[in-house]
């Protein structure tokens, strides 16, 4: 809730006071001072409730969301818009050095029905290093609620910035676009043929880790799951989903 300062020293603090006041100094409350003293504090507090729904009916005090989607695109021009083709270039040439082999890719698995696993652990995880040994892609497939699994795929240029994001789900899967200084532009959910706007900030979880750097040392920590593979396997190429 928002509330001016004015006003809340108002409805909250000068009218119940001067309420209670001219209800303390009557001749009605001096008559009977055990009343007084029990009525004083319920008429305080009556008072600025009254105020606050006055308030309210006002307009005086208004209710924020927690947070508010304020992208540059719209639903109407995202496939076409310059942020998000840019974004594309940048999936696309990772998609085509796999192709072409130049690219690398390490993976690991571990076994899930392990007891010491936590309660949504990491099936299997890979990272995507480029012929510079830059992680270019991050993608983890995990177990969620009513165990069933989804796979998270974060994609990086090649200064290291988080610029795609894809999330994909039993029926529903969700594209995040961030620009180069890495603040997300544009995120939708896409239901079958139905795209709506997904509300995405750079505070949640889909878009951290946000520098490959992060996504290297996330690669390398170790899980609640045992690993299956105790050594790392090197191998080339990546079925990829399209942006």
């Amino acid at each position: 809730m928002h509330l001016s300062l004015l006003v809340a020293f108002v409805m909250l603090l000068a009218i119940p006071s001067m309420a209670t006041a001219v209800f303390w100094l009557s001749p009605v409350s001096r008559r009977h001072r055990a009343a007084r003293w029990l009525l004083a504090p319920c008429i305080y507090l009556g008072v600025a409730v009254f105020g606050l729904i006055i308030a309210v009916n006002l307009g005086w005090l208004t209710v924020t969301e927690r947070r508010s989607i304020q992208y540059a695109v719209t639903m109407e021009d995202w496939k076409n818009h310059p942020d998000v083709n840019e974004v594309r270039v940048i999936y696309d040439e990772i998609k085509n050095g796999i192709k072409e082999s130049i690219y690398k890719t390490k993976t690991r698995r571990f076994n899930v029905e392990s007891p010491s696993c936590s309660t949504y652990p990491i099936k299997s995880e890979m990272l995507l290093l480029d012929s510079q040994n830059r992680p270019r892609l991050y993608q983890l497939e995990q177990i969620g609620s009513d165990r069933e699994s989804f796979t998270v795929e974060r994609y990086y240029d090649v200064k290291g910035t988080l610029r795609f994001v894809y999330v994909d789900r039993v029926i529903t899967n969700i594209r995040i676009y961030l620009n180069g200084a890495g603040k997300v532009v544009w995120a939708v959910e896409q239901h079958k043929n139905k795209f709506t706007v997904f509300d995405s900030g750079n505070e949640d979880w889909e878009v951290n880790p946000n520098t490959a750097n992060k996504a290297k040392e996330e690669f390398q920590e170790p899980e609640s799951c045992p690993e299956i593979e105790a050594r790392l396997r090197v191998r080339r190429g990546s079925r990829l989903t399209s942006a």
